[in-house]
């Protein structure tokens, strides 16, 4: 019996960076509640779960499929959950908001579209690419700005963030036709 433990131990050590990504999704569902003196706090944690994640993931190779779906997932909920937060407040005007978040929208929209299509699994061969960790980057780094009031330059990274969120989808866009394609061609 003892033989068996290891394995054991690795399956159940595999769901780690699901577990990671999960404390995102909490930590979005409580930021709107939760007092401003603790966003900076829940903003840092936010940012260790989006880099710790994927970071486990790939160290140890244990990615997988609800990974790859759960973690863009926490990422547009994080996001959101933030930003909209800060428009109540007042903190983010609604055009810092929309600018910020372009390429959630999205990707939240295309999302939409292959669940409602039934192709969702096409986003297993699609891996978040660079053009959408600098994306997520400068989000944070508008949250940042947020944070020490630094609010001057927040409509001029907003811009920044939605141009290169505008990359971003329109690659994930052509990467999706390329995976359905390829997809359908292989049902054929």
């Amino acid at each position: 019996m003892r033989e068996n433990y290891p394995a054991q131990s690795t399956n159940v050590l595999r769901h780690i960076p699901n577990a990671i990504t999960s404390i995102r999704i909490i930590v979005a569902a409580i930021f709107p509640f939760c007092p401003e003196q603790m966003h900076i706090g829940l903003i840092a944690l936010g940012l260790a779960t989006e880099f710790f994640d994927g970071f486990t993931a790939r160290l140890f190779n244990w990615s997988s499929y609800l990974g790859q779906i759960l973690d863009p997932v926490a990422d547009k909920l994080f996001v959101l959950s933030v930003s909209l937060t800060w428009v109540w407040l007042g903190k983010l005007t609604v055009l810092q908001w929309l600018l910020i978040g372009l390429r959630d929208f999205g990707i939240l929209f295309i999302f939409i579209a292959l669940i409602a299509l039934g192709s969702i699994r096409s986003v297993r061969s699609v891996k978040a690419r660079m053009t959408s960790k600098i994306t997520t980057a400068f989000q944070y780094l508008a949250f940042l700005l947020v944070l020490t009031q630094a609010t001057q330059y927040l409509t001029p990274l907003a811009l920044i963030t939605a141009l290169i969120g505008l990359v971003a989808t329109i690659h994930y866009v052509y990467l999706l036709r390329h995976s359905l394609k390829v997809s359908s061609g292989l049902r054929n």
